[in-house]
């Protein structure tokens, strides 16, 4: 979401944001951010350690909205593969994201201690993704605690599930750092996953789980469903501000003070 946006929401508030510029939207569309507020997951994070393709990271956030996902994490202290389209500094190709990051909290890191600091008060259960023990992959990394199956993993109210290099798995910090960690089984002669296609492994079976606990699809609060319902029509129009000065002057309705430019003000 652009500042202007998120100017225009702080200042006007939410249930003057869906009132006025709703209807500027088809009903089906409306209807389908309505049903995508009401399954998102605030308590579930994706946090990804060292990305190498950055692919492979727009990949990653297109998939965590599709689970219904908020937030996910960057964590990027190493090199990354050169010569690949980038947005936003997060090293994500839009036309792979589809716009997803739109839908969403994505941030990064430039640094694992300020990782480590951002999560500190959050209270989050934080759940490693390991390679199984036979993968050389993760042989410079010691684990605190055996691995568990994903599926007997259990499952906290609030957690982050961390994915490391695609080569090297996760760093001894992030290890470290991690509550518990879990392995996806596999039983055929491959012992390696693509990353996306790891998480999304871990994301169906943690996720499924939440919400049978949850017993409804999703963990946001009334008042939060309607603030990003409100983020979701801001990011679906065009030139917001325009409309709401036009709708808003029909309807005699005064436009906020500080938004005045200097013509503007009397």
């Amino acid at each position: 979401m652009s500042l202007s946006r998120n100017s225009l929401l702080n200042t006007i508030g939410e249930d003057a944001i869906l009132e006025l510029l709703s209807p500027f939207l088809q009903d089906d569309r409306v209807r389908r951010f309505e049903a995508a507020v009401e399954a998102r997951l605030e308590n579930v994070w994706l946090v990804v350690e060292n990305l190498y393709d950055p692919h492979n990271g727009a990949a990653l956030v297109r998939t965590a909205e599709a689970m219904g996902l908020l937030n996910v994490v960057f964590i990027q202290t190493a090199p990354i593969k050169e010569g690949l389209p980038g947005r936003g500094g997060r090293h994500l190709s839009h036309k792979i994201t589809i716009g997803a990051e739109r839908w969403m909290r994505v941030r990064e890191f430039d640094a694992f201690e300020k990782a480590r600091d951002f999560f500190a008060p959050l209270g989050l259960t934080h759940l490693a993704a390991v390679a199984p023990q036979t993968d050389i992959g993760n042989d410079h990394v010691a684990h605190q605690a055996p691995p568990v199956c994903l599926e007997a993993l259990e499952v906290p109210p609030a957690c982050a599930l961390w994915f490391g290099n695609e080569r090297l798995g996760l760093t001894q910090e992030a290890v470290d750092l991690a509550d518990a960690s879990f392995t996806i089984p596999m039983w055929g002669l491959t012992q390696s996953l693509n990353l996306s296609v790891s998480a999304g492994i871990a994301l169906t079976s943690i996720c499924a789980r939440v919400r049978q606990r949850l017993g409804r699809s999703g963990d946001l609060s009334p008042e939060e469903r309607r603030r990003w319902l409100a983020r979701y029509v801001l990011e679906s129009v065009d030139r917001p501000e325009s409309l709401l000065r036009e709708t808003m002057s029909r309807l005699g309705r005064p436009w906020p003070e500080h938004f005045l430019t200097s013509g503007e003000r009397p």
